[in-house]
């Protein structure tokens, strides 16, 4: 900024005018550089270490999809805090002691590092998972995080102490757009090409390299305050200080509410609407965008069109969803797309209109630091709301008809409070209340989806790990993790992906000519697989989530275990940290493992590692085989397990077999795996014996025996690197 005093000496000078005019008009375009900087690639480091932790995370809790949810709670609590650190800076110490202090978090946050938690922190069998996941992320993630959490306005508040006339807020806008690049960064670059621990390393000297970017800032900022101060510049304009309480109460709840959507519309996507890889980016990615929009320019607000969009995503919405009993239906307007296009929709309309009314009414510069403290406040109670406190007292995602009923509440408040609005005092009675009869539509369309009102479902509970529903269908091709019929006569045919002319149906019933066998099986479901269970068998299940265990011990819904002939045991942990500890205890093997622990077509990735595939190896008896479920519409999981099987020094083969109504049987895929080849090739025989005893056409099954190419070169996960994108194939179930 070229002042007054300098402006007449350079003029004095002669010759030196123009160099020096030069020179201060560069100085604010080498302040934004470096104040840019360092805020975006702060953003960056934050959305890095998030997916980058939550993956070291989910294989000690089961691949569970609340651990990121627990984790997003975390955050935004932490969020908080560094903001909460931030604003008692600026409003307590001058800019030097500023920078003083934060290099001294600066120093601790270095010492805390490395930000991966140690296996330290891996979970006993049973213990609690939300104490658990806090402690690991309090001990690892917290102190960095909060150093760089502070960045925000710490940074904006010095970049508005430089003198500079440009409005420190479109840093925030650089800011969203760092935490953009880093969520596609991380699936699609340093996942398929840099194992875990080497993106941590890289993360640790990158967290090095910004944090002293950020105190170079604070000097910078420092430098240029003792400057003003000499020359009694003033620094720039400001509006009114003073913030009622009000204000700040209305931008917690701006905030709160867009991450309430932006968490729940996840849930669904992710969990009932479609299981596809990296669903989950998307509505992060929109709630980003909204961010960087409106904090960019308050032209691209229009509240009467987002109101407009808001109403018709809401009101189809539930018209678009897959028919809840019967999520086969893919056409018209029924379909998978649609549903999730409008989800999307939906939270793209209600974040820019929650992001614009924030930006909208941003407060002077001296009260920056107190602005962003409000949303963060109000962003982590959203996370925790939807993290702790739903999971706990809801029975189903509730969350979102909830947040959009205050959404409502908000918009229009704020729309009959705004003169320029056509809700304003004095407009006529008729237009009030045609908005007013939309927006209640718009919220009953909400709650009398399908999904809230079924007649079929006659249980329903909320866990740590999802929804359970138990329904009472006629159709027994509809998809679940479990089907029973209630006839006696036919309550103990396994059915569904387990049943008789199922590839592992197959497998155990060409066991079941012999002696007795021990048999384990990572995933519950219903407990299915103990139907094949006779005198002197023992079955063993490894089930994480007690809500699972609880259903299928429940004789008024299921009864596999209890009918079942054979001793029957379910052990409540994850099925790898459980066959560790058997291999701790020398406990003897398995003659048949079965490893079927998805959830819908997501895919518990610690469970398809070349040290889980060695694991299992070893936990069979001799002959022994490994039964792997890779019926996926989304993920080509035979060559991974190939690859998996290979490295290991195992032999594979994939069991394809068809639909068979007759017998309960629905369409699946299995891969078979053995220490031997001629293991294998005794395990292929039996099978082939058993499709024949029961008479099923010859094209019934189908037996692909992998090339040296798939054993050798297809992907290879292992307990550091794993990458889904590259697994990416054409749907097959």
């Amino acid at each position: 900024m070229c002042h007054g005093k300098e402006f007449k000496a350079s003029r004095q000078r002669g010759s030196g005018r123009a160099v020096k005019i030069a020179e201060n008009e560069r100085r604010p375009r080498i302040d934004r550089l470096l104040f840019g900087l360092a805020v975006a690639c702060s953003a960056f480091l934050i959305f890095l270490v998030q997916p980058m932790v939550g993956k070291r995370l989910l294989p000690w809790y089961g691949g569970a999809p609340g651990v990121w949810a627990l984790c997003l709670g975390f955050y935004q609590a932490t969020l908080f805090a560094g903001y909460a650190y931030a604003h008692l800076l600026i409003r307590l110490a001058r800019v030097q002691l500023q920078v003083g202090l934060h290099a001294l978090v600066f120093i601790a946050a270095l010492w805390a590092l490395p930000v991966l938690p140690g296996e330290s922190f891996r979970p006993e069998a049973g213990a609690d998972a939300t104490l658990g996941i806090f402690s690991a992320l309090l001990a690892s993630v917290a102190l960095p995080f909060l150093f760089l959490a502070a960045t925000g306005p710490l940074v904006q508040a010095w970049f508005a102490g430089t003198g500079s006339r440009r409005s420190p807020y479109f840093l925030y806008a650089l800011s969203n757009g760092g935490s953009l690049l880093a969520l596609f960064a991380y699936p699609f670059f340093f996942e398929p090409n840099v194992g875990l621990s080497e993106t941590g390393s890289g993360w640790s000297f990158g967290f090095a390299v910004v944090g002293a970017a950020i105190l170079a800032c604070g000097a910078f900022a420092g430098s240029r305050n003792e400057e003003q101060g000499r020359s009694g510049d003033p620094g720039p304009p400001c509006k009114s200080s003073k913030s009622a309480l009000s204000d700040a109460i209305l931008w917690a709840a701006l905030s709160g509410v867009a991450v309430v959507l932006l968490m729940g519309i996840t849930n669904q996507l992710c969990l009932d609407i479609a299981s596809v890889p990296f669903l989950w980016i998307l509505p992060l990615a929109v709630y980003l965008v909204t961010f960087i929009l409106c904090f960019t320019s308050e032209s691209f607000y229009r509240r009467g069109p987002l109101i407009f969009l808001v109403a018709s995503a809401s009101i189809l919405l539930p018209f678009s969803e897959p028919a809840f009993n019967n999520a086969q239906s893919f056409t018209g307007f029924q379909s998978h797309p649609v549903a999730i296009g409008l989800h999307l929709l939906l939270l793209f309309a209600s974040c820019m209109a929650l992001h614009g009314e924030l930006y909208r009414r941003r407060p002077a510069v001296q009260l920056l630091t107190s602005y962003y403290l409000w949303i963060s406040a109000g962003g982590a109670l959203g996370g925790i709301f939807v993290a702790v406190v739903a999971e706990r007292f809801f029975a189903d995602y509730y969350e979102v008809p909830w947040a959009l009923t205050i959404w409502w509440v908000l918009m229009l408040g704020l729309a009959m409070r705004d003169r320029a609005s056509r809700l304003s005092p004095g407009t006529p009675f008729w237009r009030r209340l045609g908005v007013f009869s939309i927006a209640a539509l718009a919220i009953l369309s909400m709650l009398w989806s399908e999904r809230f009102r079924s007649t079929d479902v006659i249980h329903q509970e909320r866990s740590f790990f999802g929804v359970l529903r138990v329904l009472s269908a006629d159709d027994e091709k509809a998809p679940a993790h479990g089907l029973q019929f209630t006839e006696a006569n036919l309550r103990l045919l396994p059915t569904a992906y387990y049943g008789f002319a199922g590839g592992v149906g197959l497998t155990l019933q060409g066991f079941a000519s012999g002696s007795p066998i021990r048999v384990g099986v990572v995933g519950l479901g219903v407990g299915t697989l103990a139907a094949y269970g006779r005198e002197g068998d023992f079955y063993r299940f490894y089930e994480i989530d007690p809500a699972v265990i609880s259903l299928s011990r429940n004789s008024e819904y299921f009864s596999f275990l209890a009918d079942s002939k054979a001793k029957t045991e379910v052990v409540e942990a994850d099925g790898r940290l459980a066959l560790e500890d058997e291999e701790r205890r020398n406990e003897p093997g398995w003659d048949v493992l079965v490893v079927d622990a998805f959830s819908s077509d997501s895919v518990p990735v610690h469970l398809f590692t070349r040290e889980a595939f060695g694991l299992y190896a070893r936990r069979l008896a001799p002959g022994g085989v490994i039964v792997v479920h890779v019926s996926n519409r989304h993920l080509a999981l035979s060559d991974l397990s190939f690859r998996l099987a290979n490295s290991n020094g195992l032999v594979a083969a994939e069991l394809s077999t068809a639909s068979v109504p007759q017998l309960t049987t629905l369409r699946s895929r299995w891969v078979v795996i053995a220490r031997q080849s001629e293991h294998l090739e005794a395990l292929l025989s039996s099978v082939a014996s058993a499709s024949r005893a029961l008479r099923l056409p010859q094209n019934h099954l189908g037996v692909a025996i992998p090339t040296r190419l798939q054993s050798k070169s297809g992907p290879l996960w292992t307990d550091d690197y794993s990458d889904l994108f590259g697994i990416l194939g054409s749907p097959k179930i």
